[in-house]
């Protein structure tokens, strides 16, 4: 269990996508086994990008982890793709419009240690915005999935 909930972290909080872009005019379905009121628990879409900025704080205070996302990407576009995401997966109605996981994570050579790390990042920015444990697990737990389209090494 605990590894699902460290796998599934890290693939929200790298910018990639769970499906592929699309636009919606109402509210989505969450992703199964979330529940409807989540993105309500993360305290709506504000809620939402205030929990992505504290995410990306912890993971470029960690040296494990920060030089990925200075060298491979732009951070505030970073925090802009997973904040939709986020919504997306929390039934939000937003259209993402970033890549796939796959294609967003195919050459970065993500050790499953690098996962750990942004897991890591993912439960102390729950925490810092007095986000449950509950509704955190909840989100990291839909994205388990995508896991081998980012450790790829």
């Amino acid at each position: 269990m605990k590894r699902i909930k460290s796998l599934a972290a890290a693939a929200m909080l790298t910018g990639a996508a769970l499906m592929p872009a699309h636009a919606t005019e109402q509210k989505t379905n969450p992703i199964m086994g979330i529940d409807a009121a989540s993105l309500a628990k993360f305290g709506g879409a504000q809620g939402v990008r205030n929990w992505v900025e504290s995410l990306f704080y912890y993971i470029m205070l960690d040296n494990r982890i920060n030089w990925i996302f200075k060298e491979f990407g732009n951070v505030e576009r970073q925090i802009v793709l997973n904040t939709q995401l986020e919504q997306m997966v929390l039934g939000g109605a937003v259209e993402y419009q970033g890549a796939s996981m796959a294609a967003a994570h195919a050459d970065l050579g993500i050790t499953m240690a690098q996962f750990n790390a942004v897991v890591e990042a993912a439960y102390n920015a729950c925490e810092r915005n007095n986000i449950s444990y509950y509704a955190c697990n909840q989100l990291i737990n839909a994205l388990a999935p995508f896991t081998d389209d980012i450790v790829t090494r």
